[in-house]
């Protein structure tokens, strides 16, 4: 993975625990780009990518729809597992999408 993204508005670091990236701060439609790069880095390499939320404030729904994209490409046994705060009320807003009926991607809220 390459090292990191940083703008006035998002801080992504890769996790050094496990395979994905951390973000921090505010996602918005203009950081599509770099995450959908990191993740399909990441997906190249293993079959679990873990996307953590916890330290996200805001997260936009064309990142929703970005993540929502990337997970349906993936192939079993690999899988996206988005990590998250409730704050950022996920659950709804993926069910929304067909997270419920994509078996490649997991949310975790805490």
């Amino acid at each position: 993975m390459r090292g990191y993204f940083a703008d006035e508005l998002l801080l992504m670091l890769p996790l050094y625990d496990t395979p994905g990236v951390r973000l921090r701060g505010e996602v918005f439609s203009s950081h599509r780009g770099p995450l959908a790069l990191v993740l399909t880095e990441e997906a190249a390499r293993t079959d679990e990518i873990v996307l953590d939320l916890t330290d996200v404030r805001f997260i936009s729904n064309a990142i929703l729809d970005i993540l929502t994209v990337l997970a349906r490409r993936l192939a079993p046994p690999q899988c996206l597992l988005v990590r998250a705060n409730a704050d950022l009320e996920l659950r709804e807003r993926t069910a929304a999408r067909g997270w419920n009926e994509i078996a490649t991607v997991r949310l975790e809220e805490s």
